[in-house]
């Protein structure tokens, strides 16, 4: 049997070339366990990519051969992988599939983790097919497995998807009350990127119920954890979440700011879906300029947007 000792710090093209030599090399001389590892590596490569059908041809050969030499872990993992290829295309049908055929392994293999995260992406894929009742279902499995297994960072992303599932269905009680279990388990585990984001989620649910004042409070809390890890994306999506609430509650001057700092931080990032509903929401906020006793913040605005828009920026 061929041993290829496999070193960190590839790129995905350096792996990608790495690997088919070691799956010309396995197969030259029939090592089909590390045929089949080089094929699992080839189509992560791949996924990682965004080259999703070349994924899918890899994981099927995975597939295939791990099925040929009986090895039931290794048929759990590329039908994970096949599953989530086709949720990247859109096609949700096509990975429920393979989503419960990756399930029935891991439940006959006593795989309680692998069992959790494919009850994880069952709910995720019906989320996306806007069925939430049936999300909801494999989410709660999945929070119970990972309670009963110790598995707090999976307990803490299925108490987020449950919130983040119960907040589209209208249910805002029950989202707070999911987003409040995560907030504190994150806490306990130090886990800041997760504290920012169930804060965020609290912001939203409670602005959803109308109680701007205790949003406002939630999505500073969020904003100040974003800036610490310097996650531009979320410090962004906290002040323009800031902006709408500020905006409720009158204080114009306060939202235009931040809704200001929103729109120069999407517009380095070079997020345009994002930056076209920042100008909206500039655009409608603006229509109050005459109306408000200081054009201070005004004035600002425009600083801001000349600097943006002179002649050469990006």
């Amino acid at each position: 049997m061929t041993e290829v000792i496999r070193s960190g710090g590839l790129n995905n093209i350096e792996s990608i070339e790495f690997e088919e030599r070691c799956l010309e090399k396995a197969r030259e001389t029939g090592d089909r366990n590390g045929e089949v590892i080089s094929l699992g590596s080839l189509g992560n490569a791949y996924q990682s990519l965004g080259e999703y059908h070349l994924a899918i041809e890899f994981y099927q050969q995975w597939l295939d051969i791990a099925r040929e030499i009986g090895d039931r872990l290794e048929e759990a993992k590329s039908l994970s992988g096949l599953g989530n290829a086709y949720q990247s295309l859109g096609k949700y049908q096509r990975a429920i599939e393979f989503y419960h055929q990756w399930l029935s392994i891991t439940r006959k293999i006593g795989d309680r983790t692998g069992e959790g995260i494919s009850l994880g992406s069952l709910g995720n894929t019906y989320e996306y097919l806007g069925k939430y009742e049936q999300a909801i279902e494999f989410y709660q499995q999945w929070l119970t497995i990972t309670k009963k297994i110790g598995d707090w960072t999976g307990e803490c992303i299925s108490l987020g998807s449950l919130g983040n599932t119960y907040e589209s269905l209208g249910y805002y009680q029950l989202a707070i009350e999911f987003y409040q279990q995560w907030l504190g388990l994150a806490k306990f585990i130090s886990d800041r990127n997760g504290q920012g984001m169930a804060l965020s989620g609290l912001g939203s649910a409670y602005k959803a119920l109308r109680q701007y004042h205790k949003a406002f409070e939630f999505y500073q809390h969020s904003l100040e954890i974003k800036r610490d890890l310097d996650d531009r994306n979320g410090e962004a999506n906290a002040w323009f979440n800031l902006g709408l609430v500020l905006e409720k509650i009158n204080r114009q001057s306060e939202a235009m700011n931040a809704f200001c700092n929103a729109r120069e931080i999407y517009h380095a990032m070079g997020l345009d879906a994002s930056l076209q509903d920042c100008n909206h929401a500039i655009e409608l906020l603006s229509e109050n300029v005459p109306r408000l006793a200081s054009g201070l913040w005004f004035r600002r605005w425009l600083s801001h947007l000349s600097q943006l828009i002179k002649p050469g920026s990006k």
